[in-house]
């Protein structure tokens, strides 16, 4: 598996390894030598308007963090908003990767539990000042070097600060678009991106 790619991966693949047994939710990766940065959202039934959306709506990105290491990532689609566990603490060492770059790309991919198709791909990049946000959380968490303890602080977190909370308490960063997204539908989505849906 080639690092940095999702080229592997198209809208309509079903993918039987997935993270979300559980139910829906989201999952972030990130300063990975194996895979590139990428938030991986499982939903139960994805309908044709909510996966436009998804492809469509500007992504919002905000994080959380406690003094001890703990981090929640907050990622927001139009209404749709998760908070994400962060532990970078967890990542082996021969897969971490320092990031060299003030800016970091993300992707994110979406998919639909029920039958474990992949409904929306994007290429998103992560401005200068979350990025370096994330690069400080890192730095803690791998200076911490324990993940069960930055998993408890995780929890913590989790345990005591609902979503809207969260959104309540923290400015989210809209996160560019690197490239339209195109689609295997034949169908041309760059006007999306230029107008402003009061």
């Amino acid at each position: 598996m080639a690092a940095h790619s999702n080229q592997q991966f198209h809208v309509g693949q079903i993918i039987d390894e997935h993270p979300f047994v559980a139910g829906d939710g989201a999952v972030i990766e990130m300063f990975r030598n194996d895979m590139s940065n990428i938030v991986f959202i499982g939903l139960n039934g994805i309908t044709a308007e909510e996966q436009q959306m998804m492809a469509e709506a500007t992504a919002e990105f905000g994080l959380m963090k406690t003094d001890n290491g703990g981090c929640l990532v907050v990622f927001k689609l139009a209404e749709l908003a998760f908070d994400i566990q962060f532990n970078a603490a967890a990542i082996p060492s021969e897969y971490f990767q320092q990031p060299t770059t003030s800016t970091l790309a993300l992707s994110m991919m979406a998919l639909d539990t029920a039958n474990n198709e992949l409904k929306v791909i994007r290429e998103l990049s992560l401005p200068e000042a979350v990025t370096q946000q994330m690069i400080d959380v890192m730095q803690t968490q791998r200076a911490i070097k324990d993940p069960m303890a930055v998993n408890a602080e995780n929890m913590h977190l989790l345990n005591t600060v609902s979503t809207e909370e969260l959104l309540a308490k923290l400015t989210l960063t809209p996160i560019q678009t690197v490239i339209a997204p195109s689609c295997g539908c034949g169908h041309n989505h760059e006007d999306g991106h230029h107008h402003h849906h009061g």
